[in-house]
């Protein structure tokens, strides 16, 4: 599914879902979007002008970014253990 068509469908639907649940659903819809392998900056321009989305967005790439992974080192595990 193309994002122009997320955007149309999300535009059609958005004003039947109640004000205080958008950001939760604008949550769900980044989420889906991002695990169907659609890039952050193209969300971004096709959902210029929706501010609920873009907040997401913002929250899920700060979210990403703000991760710190610890490298596996195998070698330091078995001396702990020796």
């Amino acid at each position: 599914m193309s994002l122009a068509f997320t955007t149309e469908i999300w535009d059609a639907l958005r004003t039947h879902i109640d004000f205080n649940d958008r950001s939760d659903a604008a949550d769900t819809l980044i989420n889906l979007l991002i695990d169907n392998n659609y890039e952050a900056s193209d969300i971004k321009d096709s959902f210029k002008n929706d501010k609920e989305v873009l907040k997401a967005l913002k929250g899920y790439t700060d979210q990403q970014d703000g991760e710190e992974y610890e490298e596996y080192d195998e070698d330091e595990d078995q001396e702990e253990w020796d």
